[in-house]
């Protein structure tokens, strides 16, 4: 198993900690080495990174804007000390572990351009 950290991460708009690995990223796997160095800044899924943050509870994805291995954190750790100004410093633009249900939903429609039917013209009656 990868070595787990303390994340910081959005969730329902919030500022969160959690326990996260990185797991390797799927869209960067498969390549040799070569292709890896020449193109992995290109990744759009990892930001180059190389690699995603999971929460390993619950299988889901994190998008941290913290971290610190779990292994830094002993006895004598300070971390209750800069924990505070963390959770001020999210981002507003970062992407939400479990997004609100106050997001605006997306049509179906909308996204693929398709238009909807006109209304039916009324009827002309005609007189014989």
């Amino acid at each position: 198993m990868a070595d787990p950290f303390l994340i910081a991460h959005k969730v329902r708009g919030e500022p969160a900690f959690d326990v996260a690995t990185q797991m390797e990223c799927p869209e960067c796997t498969g390549h040799d080495a070569l292709y890896r160095a020449m193109y992995k800044h290109n990744c759009v899924e990892c930001d180059g990174l190389g690699y995603w943050w999971i929460i390993p509870t619950s299988g889901h994805r994190a998008y941290p804007y913290w971290q610190q291995a779990l292994d830094g954190l002993g006895q004598g750790s300070d971390i209750g000390f800069w924990l505070a100004p963390i959770i001020d410093e999210m981002p507003p633009s970062l992407p939400d572990h479990y997004p609100t249900r106050s997001a605006p939903a997306v049509s179906l429609a909308e996204v693929l351009g398709i238009k909807p039917r006109p209304a039916p013209s009324p009827p002309i009656h005609r007189r014989f």
